[in-house]
């Protein structure tokens, strides 16, 4: 009797805590993925790519479907023959955002002078791989918003992208005071 108690009070705190409908709305947003193997040194990383219509939840900024993006780029190396090897996808819907993560990533592949790092990291450009929009499910319960704002976003940084903003070199000083060599740079949009 006092199990089944138990389980009646999770169940009811469960749909307590479940929402009564998800939101989501469509955003352009900033997107890499980045592949590694435990059994192999080698790791890919993408470029920065922008997909232009991506749902993203209004609550937690999750993107919906993420997963679905990690295994498209996770199928890709299957088809290359490089089968169990472990692929993220790492997202923003700001520049800035996304430029901060890319670079972070990329230092920890990266030899340095403190730290020597047994790793060929490997970039893909757009033309090696190129992430697809994936368009979402939506059952009788989710709530699609309208984002005003979203679609004035891409229209602004489809304007800068024209106006030749977007691509700029984004360097910046390195531990010696220099410029690095590696330039920053994100794609066109399609």
């Amino acid at each position: 009797m006092k199990f089944k108690s138990i389980i009646l009070v999770a169940i009811l705190i469960w749909c307590g805590i479940m929402p009564a409908s998800a939101k989501s709305y469509c955003t352009p947003i900033y997107m890499f993925g980045l592949s590694a193997s435990f059994n192999d040194s080698v790791v890919y990383i993408t470029n920065i790519q922008i997909i232009d219509s991506a749902w993203v939840d209004v609550k937690t900024h999750f993107l919906v479907n993420r997963n679905e993006y990690s295994n498209q780029f996770k199928n890709y190396f299957t088809t290359k023959g490089l089968s169990n090897r472990t692929c993220v996808v790492v997202y923003a819907e700001k520049e800035k955002d996304i430029l901060k993560k890319y670079s972070k990533m990329k230092s920890r592949y990266t030899p340095s002078k403190k730290k020597v790092k047994n790793f060929d990291l490997r970039s893909l450009d757009e033309d090696d791989y190129r992430f697809e929009m994936i368009k979402p499910y939506f059952s009788d319960e989710t709530e699609v918003v309208e984002n005003k704002k979203a679609a004035q976003k891409a229209e602004k940084a489809k304007k800068r992208k024209e106006k030749g903003k977007l691509d700029k070199e984004n360097k910046k000083p390195s531990a010696s005071g220099t410029q690095d060599s590696e330039i920053l740079s994100l794609p066109p949009r399609h």
